[in-house]
């Protein structure tokens, strides 16, 4: 009877060279098949052999083996999705754990302007885009996007109470906030 490999997360995400977050979600969005009998997922080694194999377009016949140095060109993308993505997840962290803290309302008006323009990015710039994104990535970005609106929400009422802002000034960045909101609802509907 032959017996069945596993691979953890952190062994398939050093292996290719990517964050564990990617393999969770590969995982999680079901490109790649796993169990969870713990806290950790697991993943045969068959599963993940079939999910390298998918990954690389070749002619047929020609069938190298999975885990060949050429399959993790199609890893580069995806790669560097991950640093960007742990980039906008820090500066959104730190921009919360500012807010939250209410130290200074001009900060917090500085995050609810810069938080806007990343919202407005997410959102408005991607609407030519937006019907041909996969399921799962229309799902995220909706999600940023309420996750920056609350932030710039936050912010922007700690700025209001603090009674630094001007009556102009509110209104201008209300318009923005609700200019912005109206464009992520006609994209997700």
């Amino acid at each position: 009877m032959a017996s069945i490999s596993f691979r953890d997360v952190h062994g398939i995400a050093d292996e290719l060279g990517v964050d564990v977050q990617t393999v969770r979600r590969w995982i999680q969005s079901g490109r790649l098949r796993a169990f969870k009998p713990g806290k950790e997922y697991r993943v045969r080694e068959a599963d993940l052999e079939e999910f390298l194999a998918a990954r690389e377009v070749r002619p047929k016949g020609s069938a190298p083996s999975p885990l060949e140095p050429s399959l993790f060109k199609g890893l580069e993308e995806e790669r560097r999705a991950d640093w960007k993505t742990d980039v906008l997840e820090r500066v959104l962290g730190t921009w919360e754990r500012q807010v939250r803290e209410k130290e200074n309302p001009y900060q917090s008006r500085t995050v609810a302007v810069a938080a806007l323009d990343i919202q407005d990015a997410v959102t408005f710039n991607y609407k030519p885009e937006w019907d041909a994104l996969p399921y799962e990535e229309k799902m995220e970005r909706h999600a940023l996007a309420k996750r920056i609106d609350a932030l710039v929400l936050d912010a922007f009422d700690h700025f209001k109470e603090a009674k630094k802002a001007g009556a102009a000034e509110v209104e201008a960045i209300q318009r923005r906030r609700e200019e912005i909101r109206q464009r992520t609802r006609e994209l997700s509907a």
